[in-house]
């Protein structure tokens, strides 16, 4: 009875007992679900780079575009400038000239009277074309630094607007990128003669302050403003503000304005300067 009962025992934990093939079935199930899980949380990181790859080199490409087109417009505005000015006046003076030519036999008088009236003309043609060089780069910004063009510049509008009365408070600017200093310089002056030139306005607020990781630039006038909406809407914003926001933002900076009517117009912008692009580096 012992020796069947005993056996009967033995019988069924055999039966309970799992066998070693169901045991090893069992761990590379859970194995393979395992291995399977972390793949797929690395795909999912790896998916994750690929996405923040693509969206730089999409931006590289969207800064390379707008890299051309401000080019292609500050070529287009030279070519404007050379041609509705110095072009036409020294094609004015070639004719005065040969008239000279036909008068130098018959009337000396008038011939000498013609030549002194080009010789006028061509120094306002060689201020002119300094103008335009000045445009380019003002030879002050490479001996003087910033803040001294800028006086230079204000001098220069007032001399030539004696309407107009421009206010400045500038930190002195110190840093060794001339492309961040030079879009200030530009953006400003830009800012400057659209409001002379449009806000009908007597009254011209600069300031240009360092912080610790950005330069802060404010223009403000008190002439008409204008609707923003009625700007956004249009496909070319007017005063070259598209170009003025593309500068901006290619040096990674912040650009904002604000316009009332009756209550003139503050155009703001912020650009990080070289010690922030030094960190970033480094974080990097």
């Amino acid at each position: 009875w012992r020796i069947s009962w005993w056996s009967k025992k033995k019988e069924k934990e055999k039966k309970a007992a799992p066998s070693p093939a169901y045991n090893k079935s069992e761990n590379e199930k859970k194995y393979y679900e395992e291995e399977n899980n972390r793949l797929r949380i690395e795909k999912g990181k790896i998916q994750k780079k690929l996405d923040k790859v693509e969206l730089i080199l999409q931006k590289e490409k969207e800064a390379d575009i707008s890299i051309l087109n401000i080019q292609e417009e500050d070529r287009q505005r030279i070519a404007r400038d050379l041609h509705d000015t110095s072009l036409q006046n020294l094609a004015h003076l070639v004719h005065k000239i040969e008239l000279s030519s036909l008068f130098i036999d018959q009337d000396p008088l008038r011939a000498k009277l013609e030549l002194a009236a080009v010789n006028k003309n061509l120094r306002e043609v060689i201020d002119e074309i300094r103008e335009t060089i000045f445009d380019l780069r003002p030879m002050s910004f490479d001996d003087l630094g910033l803040k001294e063009s800028f006086e230079r510049l204000f001098f220069k509008l007032k001399q030539t607007n004696s309407s107009i009365d421009i206010k400045y408070d500038m930190d002195e600017i110190d840093c060794n990128n001339d492309l961040i200093l030079m879009t200030i310089f530009r953006i400003v002056q830009e800012c400057c003669l659209n409001a002379i030139k449009h806000s009908g306005g007597n009254l011209l607020e600069i300031s240009m302050k360092k912080k610790d990781k950005f330069f802060e630039v404010s223009i403000r006038d008190n002439g008409q403003g204008f609707d923003m909406e009625e700007v956004k809407q249009t496909k070319q914003n007017h005063f070259g503000l598209k170009v003025m926001k593309e500068r901006v933002e290619l040096l990674g900076g912040m650009f904002h304005m604000k316009s009332l009517i009756g209550q003139g117009t503050t155009i703001n912008f912020t650009i990080p300067n070289e010690n922030l692009e030094r960190n970033a580096e480094d974080e990097y």
